[in-house]
């Protein structure tokens, strides 16, 4: 119960008491794709009715926004101050210095700018049977994504809030995350579900190689900034099926998805 409130502590704007031990942060661990798929599922009814009474395009900016507020902002947090540090320093320590520095810059601003446009143009071009789907594989696949990233990466730092994660990721979690994920994903997409979790794999293991080399570990921030990579890449992966559909006929009813 604690690894789970801690987890919502960190992935949900649910207001909970600030956690007391860093330590708790490992505990949610296991959590962490189960609530994604949670938070997928709020995004996948609101997404329903957006559809109904919304031009697509305006639909999109909303459940974005919801997207934004349902965590937080927690990740596009992350996700900047990781782009700023990754992208406006030369040397190790600098890129670990700014990123603990915090604010804005113009590599974080431009990327979270273009991670979020790049989430409305998807989600504002996906028919609404596979709009659903997406919205709630990618918020749990997304969270699925740094439990394999610290499998594959060590810490850069001896503390803070990638370190307490990376301690955490025991081999039970990382099976629930791994069962989780599968489960949810052929559930949606039948077997063409295999196409995202490789995309959501081979994405963790490129930033796990580029951070070895960079940085020489994973903070907190780049955790973060791998959600966020991660929902936008299922998404990605969701439109070209879309665009199969469309453009060369493939067909959904071929592997049991009525699409």
């Amino acid at each position: 119960m604690k690894g789970f409130l801690a987890a919502c502590r960190y992935l949900t704007a649910v207001p909970l008491p600030p956690a007391s031990d860093p330590g708790d942060l490992g505990l949610a661990a296991g959590w962490f794709p189960p609530i994604g798929f949670a938070l997928g599922g709020i995004l996948a009814l609101a997404g329903l009715g957006a559809d109904v009474i919304l031009p697509p395009a305006v639909a999109g900016v909303v459940l974005v926004a919801l997207w934004a507020a349902l965590t937080g902002g927690l990740h596009l947090d992350g996700l900047g101050d990781a782009l700023d540090g990754l992208g406006g320093a030369f040397d190790r320590e600098e890129a670990l210095r700014l990123m603990r520095t915090g604010g804005i810059g113009a590599y974080g601003a431009a990327g979270i700018v273009l991670v979020l446009a790049l989430k409305i143009a998807v989600l504002g071009n996906l028919p609404s049977d596979l709009l659903w789907r997406g919205l709630v594989l990618a918020p749990g696949l997304g969270r699925a994504a740094p439990l394999l990233l610290t499998r594959l990466c060590p810490p850069a730092r001896a503390d803070g809030a990638g370190q307490a994660f990376a301690l955490g990721v025991r081999a039970p979690a990382l099976a629930i995350a791994s069962v989780a994920s599968i489960v949810a994903a052929v559930a949606l997409l039948g077997a063409w579900g295999i196409v995202p979790l490789l995309a959501t794999a081979m994405g963790a293991a490129v930033f796990a190689v580029y951070l070895r080399w960079r940085l020489g570990g994973l903070t907190g921030d780049c955790l973060g900034a791998l959600v966020e990579a991660t929902e936008a890449l299922v998404l990605l992966v969701l439109v070209a099926f879309d665009y199969l559909d469309v453009a060369w006929g493939f067909s959904w009813e071929s592997v049991g998805v009525n699409i």
